[in-house]
């Protein structure tokens, strides 16, 4: 997809996204392998099962930056940075709402802001740029469609009801979580269900390879955290219907991203 239909994205866009790959290179991995220098230096205190959660979505989150700093097109670029307003933009908002959670004398504190604050309005400014309006590519197939849609709308209510409901849905998590982490994880089902939502518009290969791949590691890099972080504790009851239905729906997401890949390469999105 190198033809004019697909355009390049700016160098600010696509500078800013390798920067991302390098800060959740480091984040993620850091702290999905308990690496002590990052663990130490995260903004507020974790517990195991939190440290291991966010390392994994961290590292699924670098799948795609490198996704789009590597292809340097809006598409697959189109899908991504929307996944990115909408993951900064949430954890912003959150961020300032639970200040209490993080110590500002401390220089961690305010890299997570400036950085936080940075990418989302960078991202925002580009899905604003006006050949982020391009439809590259075909619509996908019915069967995609509705799949898609469902994913979506699956993932706005998790998203929503985490937000509005965070004491109600920290019940049905394989940990306790309190309410700051609760709300926080909102962003685990509204980053992938719009990035559902625009792949309904049109998909290309790079599309499907991107978000599938970015999927596979969405659904399955949580359940290797909670297998590293149970691993040293072993207080998850992996017989509890919650522990049971949080993995299918992590592996449900992994099955549809590995759906996603197959479309770009056998061409059944068409």
């Amino acid at each position: 997809m190198r033809s004019p239909a697909n355009p390049r994205i700016t160098r600010l866009l696509r500078a800013v996204t390798a920067l991302e790959v390098v800060v959740l290179a480091v984040a993620g991995l850091g702290l999905l392998l308990d690496v002590a220098a990052v663990t130490g230096a995260w903004p507020w205190a974790l517990k195991p099962f939190n440290q291991r959660f966010l390392g994994a979505i961290y590292s699924a989150a670098l799948v795609a930056a490198a996704w789009q700093a590597a292809a340097g097109r809006w598409a697959p670029a189109r899908t991504v940075t929307w996944m990115i307003f909408v993951f900064t933009a949430v954890v912003t908002v959150l961020s300032f709402a639970h200040l209490s959670r993080f110590d500002f004398a401390r220089p961690p504190a305010w890299i997570w802001f400036v950085l936080y604050v940075g990418v989302c309005l960078n991202a925002g400014a580009h899905l604003l740029w006006p050949r982020g309006q391009s439809a590259v590519g075909d619509p996908p197939s019915p069967r995609w469609q509705r799949v898609l849609g469902m994913q979506a709308a699956v993932g706005v209510f998790l998203g929503v009801a985490h937000l509005a409901a965070p004491e109600v849905c920290a019940r049905y998590w394989p940990w306790p979580l309190n309410t700051f982490h609760a709300q926080l994880y909102s962003v685990v089902f509204l980053t992938p269900a719009v990035a559902a939502w625009c792949l309904r518009r049109a998909t290309t290969p790079a599309d499907w390879r991107t978000q599938g791949s970015t999927q596979i590691a969405w659904g399955g890099l949580p359940l290797m955290g909670l297998l590293l972080a149970d691993a040293g504790v072993q207080r998850i009851d992996w017989t509890a219907a919650a522990t049971l239905g949080w993995m299918s729906l992590f592996a449900l997401l992994a099955i549809i991203g590995l759906a996603m890949w197959r479309s770009a390469e056998v061409g059944s999105s068409r």
